[in-house]
């Protein structure tokens, strides 16, 4: 009878816990073991910001398994606060050391790596004072928490705009303190696109946040009393003062954790993670698997290995190299980066590149896009409220290449079915023929989703032309004064603002005024969020009028971006 097999797994959140008891239940008999550096197994970090501010009053609700529920449960040996020191794939065996210093070396027949990352330290002077804090662990969590509640803390700095930082924001917010969020880039939530960002900017300040973008932090200086200031470069485009708080979260990036498994000969690819084959095995050694946020994984958008850094993917990974440790030989079948975050009364959900994205990551693929206002549900029952969408897809072809989405209600829900879409190999005129769930308190008949797909399949097919706001901003390739402007919205909405040089010719008078239109001049056609300048479009093209182009997403999408200077003053 063959001798039980010692199976080794390093970090025991996400990937590795996934791992430990999928294997168990696959085979009674091993020999499994997790090593964990922190105190902890199998936590929700998803759930820390909200914990900090509140929402989850009882962090051991973070806790969704322990180390005595899974030893007694699932008969694997777990070691907390235990790290690893070294991979030796000669004699096949790894080396940890505990919290008390001493350390011990462990043999394997498999060893599964699921470290996950770390938090990003960039290059800012005092970056190591005690007022700086992370919100990585439980420990990180204790530690901010009785920091604030101990100083009795009234400002508060974040530096990162991403997941994380936007949501410790907005619950160092509920927490009562005047919090201000630094952040590098032109806009929060880098992976979206600027003017959708900029609706999230207007519910953050409408909230009480103050915003610094375009901001370089460059040191943080201990100031009077029990504060320290934050000091930010001097060419900065925005000309950012110095802000002074009591405490900082830093939130501006994560990095694999990948030192010890690097010096033992394991390769890394071009983003900083393992490189694994479609088995999760490390191409370095079959014995070897990995997992989670340490792994490079195919992006089934861009057609190549990226780091995925979501919970979601870390799961499946890991029950599937215990499949696979098993002998199931399961592929990986890679991510479409599907993802959401709430924002005060706001919900962001991504999938896929943004438009601003799509030529860093896919310089070779043409695109376009289109931008939609739908309603989360049937516009005459109660309570409805506009969401906005942007769809990228390649031309000819139509295939889906990324889905922003930004409302309230009813994101979470149109986001899923984007990346089962894309997950699917699905283009966007198949987005027309989705049949989804519809009754009025819930969607309207035509769901946002079939809307979005009905307008890009419209300007695939040739039925339209669109132009973008984007375009027509400073630096863009338009010029508004170039065009004949025809804003197709009623005189009252025209009224309360419209673009530069626009003229106001209702929908129904259109057909009555062509005639005193130039049909040899650049037209825009125009309403407030894209179909009755649609129609105006059709209207037009079978007129006679040959460059025509109907404004993406309407007057609403103007409103909503950084496009103040296309607007007349009214």
């Amino acid at each position: 009878m063959s001798q039980p097999r010692n199976i080794i797994i390093v970090g025991g959140v996400a990937g590795g816990m996934s791992c430990a008891t999928r294997l168990r239940r696959l085979d009674e008999k091993a020999n499994i073991t997790v090593i964990e550096k922190g105190p902890f197994i199998s936590y929700a970090n998803c759930g820390l910001p909200y914990a900090l501010g509140g929402v989850i009053q009882d962090e051991s609700k973070l806790n969704v398994q322990t180390v005595e529920k899974i030893q007694s449960w699932f008969n694997v040996h777990v070691r907390v606060n235990s790290e690893l020191m070294s991979v030796d794939r000669a004699s096949k065996t790894v080396t940890i050391r505990d919290e008390s210093g001493a350390t011990t070396t462990l043999p394997y027949h498999k060893l599964v790596l699921a470290m996950g990352a770390k938090p990003l330290l960039p290059k800012i002077t005092g970056i190591d004072t005690t007022r700086v804090f992370h919100l990585h662990t439980i420990p990180d969590l204790r530690e901010l928490e009785n920091f604030i509640r101990t100083n009795n803390c009234k400002k508060a700095a974040v530096v990162g705009g991403g997941f994380i930082g936007v949501e410790a924001v907005e619950n160092l917010k509920m927490l009562g303190l005047d919090v201000t969020l630094v952040e590098y880039n032109p806009h929060i939530f880098p992976p979206m696109d600027g003017d959708l960002a900029e609706i999230l900017h207007e519910e953050m300040r409408k909230n009480g946040v103050k915003l610094l973008l375009n901001a370089t932090l460059t040191k943080i200086v201990p100031a009077a009393g029990h504060s320290c200031s934050l000091y930010f470069e001097k060419d900065d485009p925005d000309n950012h003062p110095v802000v002074t708080i009591d405490v900082a979260v830093l939130a501006v990036g994560i990095r694999p954790r990948t030192t010890v498994v690097a010096a033992a000969g394991i390769e890394t690819g071009s983003y900083g993670g393992i490189k694994v084959n479609e088995y999760l095995q490390t191409v370095s050694d079959p014995d070897i698997y990995a997992a989670g946020d340490m792994v490079e994984t195919p992006n089934l958008v861009a057609g190549k290995d990226m780091i995925t850094a979501l919970a979601g993917p870390a799961n499946r990974q890991g029950r599937l190299v215990a499949d696979n440790i098993c002998g199931r030989h399961v592929r990986y079948r890679g991510n479409v980066g599907a993802a959401i975050c709430k924002v005060f009364g706001k919900t962001l959900g991504l999938c896929g590149f943004s438009v601003e994205s799509l030529p860093k990551f896919m310089p070779e693929v043409k695109f376009k896009y289109i931008t939609v206002h739908p309603p989360n549900h049937a516009g005459y029952y109660p309570g409805a409220a506009n969401m906005t969408i942007r769809l990228a897809f390649e031309v000819p072809g139509g295939r889906i290449l990324g889905a922003q989405i930004v409302g309230q209600e009813g994101v979470d829900k149109r986001i899923d079915v984007m990346a089962t879409a894309m997950r699917a190999g699905m283009n966007v005129e198949d987005l027309e023929h989705l049949e989804l769930a519809y009754s009025p308190p819930y969607n309207s008949a035509k769901d946002p989703v079939n809307m979005a797909g009905f307008v890009a399949g419209n300007v695939l097919r040739g039925d339209v032309e669109v132009a973008h706001a984007a375009e027509f901003a400073e630096g863009g390739p338009r010029k508004l004064e170039e065009y004949q402007i025809v804003d197709v919205r009623s005189v009252p909405e025209f009224e309360r603002g419209h673009l530069v040089n626009g003229e106001n010719v209702p929908l129904g008078n259109l057909r009555e005024h062509i005639k005193k239109l130039d049909r040899r001049s650049k037209t825009l056609v125009l309403c407030q969020v894209g179909y009755r300048g649609y129609l105006a479009y059709r209207i037009l093209k079978q007129s006679g009028f040959d460059d025509v182009s109907n404004l993406d997403g309407g007057f609403k999408s103007v409103l909503e971006g950084p496009y103040d200077a296309l607007q007349a003053k009214v």
